[in-house]
């Protein structure tokens, strides 16, 4: 217990319309953004690093986790709001369901897990985290709306959130301890 929670959303995306969402791996652009990451100072002082399973967490994990020699552990919960059976959505098709998503968190469209149900499975998982370590410093990568519904959630702002996820960039990272937000995902 009283750990310190970093969050760090993944570092930009090669949309692919060959492939689901979840398997989606990063730009160019992308893997510079999560080398610089690693170059700053700003995660120096994590003890352990967790990211989802998808790959693109995965690519902005892996340079933090090599300069500070760590081991990333996955685990799914941590994936971003269920997306896949929807297929490939054009950017706004795609900005449209988020919006949906974001707004209606207990509704689904085209197929993607509700934003309700995305919230309890990362809560849970954050909660469990929580409970196997003590007085450490926690990396995790994840996702702009997972990221963006727990910390709504923990400021009392769910009916907000759909606007945080607007706001929040590749790369932008907030920290929690004792489940209060001490910085903020939103830029």
């Amino acid at each position: 217990m009283d750990n310190t929670f970093y969050f760090l959303r993944h570092a930009e995306t090669k949309p692919d319309r060959n492939m689901p969402a979840s398997k989606w791996v990063l730009s160019e652009e992308g893997m510079r953004a999560a080398e610089q990451l690693a170059e700053s100072d700003i995660f120096n002082n994590v003890d352990i690093i967790i990211s989802s399973v998808e790959e693109k967490a995965y690519q902005t994990a892996a340079p933090i986790a090599e300069r500070l020699g760590k081991d990333i552990i996955r685990i799914w919960e941590l994936n971003e709001l269920d997306r896949d059976a929807g297929g490939f959505l054009e950017k706004e098709e795609f900005d449209r369901t988020v919006n949906f998503a974001m707004t209606n968190l207990d509704k689904s469209l085209n197929g993607w897990e509700t934003g309700e149900h995305a919230l309890e499975r990362f809560s849970k998982v954050v909660d469990k985290i929580e409970a196997e370590y003590e007085n450490k410093k926690i990396l995790i990568v994840a996702h702009g709306c997972v990221i963006n519904l727990y910390f709504a959630k923990l400021i009392g702002k769910l009916d907000e959130v759909n606007d945080r996820w607007k706001k929040t960039s590749f790369c932008s990272w907030g920290a929690v301890k004792d489940g209060k937000v001490i910085k903020d995902i939103v830029d």
